[in-house]
């Protein structure tokens, strides 16, 4: 068991070696980090779904890791528009911490899983009554079809659309979802969660908040003003368009509905710490003169 985990961390390492080669080499580092940031989400919602068809993930929990995952991605990729264009190039140092935090991460998240997971999925017979991940995604993608196909002779089933729109965005088809989600707008305009994530899908489509996704999450919050995705979403529009103060405002907004001492609630701290890294640096920055 314990050779089977350490070949799984050094694939992992290996994965993660490559995404961030891009940061190495001499070209636009914010589009090299965004693609990398990208591919890893797709990772994590493919594990996310192996895990939910192997019954080791509840619909329930699925979601709520969906969820997060989503936010992060927007939070991050959000964090990198906000740089500045003329920002310095890593220095040395900046590169080997990072190159120790892909490794180090991977190695814990490894051990953890011996400790705290559920050992007895490695096992040679408890692997056989699981399905291959590629059969897993075949198996949502059909039941994807089914849907579309059951929509395709009922166009006014709003609660279809919905279904739909989440199964898109689960897969990650954000185009389509969107077209799902304006389908199901009768539902959805009710719905604070749901406007939420149709912003969420929205941004993660035009990898943007400006203009429409920046609308409905306001009308999120005028409906419920503790609707999580729609003040983690919030914060991180305020974010892309470099606004700190209010990107602040809106996820301590988020971290007092936390359970105190949670993932989540750590997560978020240290975001806004960074946050407020970020906005004292920019603060900081002498503003650049023009010569006359």
């Amino acid at each position: 068991m314990n050779t089977f985990a350490l070949w799984c961390a050094a694939l992992i390492v290996l994965c993660l070696l490559v995404l961030l080669y891009p940061m190495f080499r001499r070209r636009n580092e914010q589009d090299d980090l965004r693609r990398a940031r990208y591919q890893l989400h797709d990772s994590i919602v493919a594990e996310l779904q192996a895990d939910v068809a192997t019954g080791r993930l509840s619909e329930a929990a699925y979601a709520a890791s969906l969820a997060e995952a989503e936010a992060r991605l927007i939070a991050e990729v959000g964090r990198a528009n906000a740089q500045a264009p003329d920002a310095a190039q890593p220095t040395r140092s900046q590169k080997v911490t990072v190159a120790l935090i892909a490794i180090g991460l991977p190695l814990l998240a490894g051990l953890m899983y011996l400790q705290l997971g559920n050992p007895a999925a490695l096992n040679p017979m408890s692997r056989q009554a699981a399905q291959p991940a590629a059969m897993d995604a075949a198996k949502i993608e059909g039941m994807v079809k089914s849907l579309e196909a059951k929509m395709a002779l009922e166009p006014d089933n709003a609660e279809g659309w919905l279904m739909l729109a989440r199964s898109y965005r689960t897969l990650t088809r954000y185009d389509e979802a969107v077209k799902a989600y304006e389908k199901a707008w009768p539902l959805v305009q009710k719905d604070p969660g749901e406007m939420a994530r149709f912003a969420g899908s929205l941004a993660a489509r035009d990898n943007s908040f400006a203009g429409r996704p920046t609308q409905l999450l306001a009308k999120a919050l005028e409906l419920n003003a503790s609707e999580p995705d729609a003040l983690m979403l919030a914060g991180s529009a305020a974010l892309q368009r470099g606004d700190f103060d209010a990107t602040i405002t809106w996820w301590n907004k988020l971290l007092a509905l936390l359970e105190p001492g949670s993932e989540d609630e750590k997560w978020l701290a240290e975001e806004i710490r960074m946050v407020k890294e970020d906005a004292q640096k920019a603060a900081s920055k002498p503003a650049s003169v023009h010569q006359p």
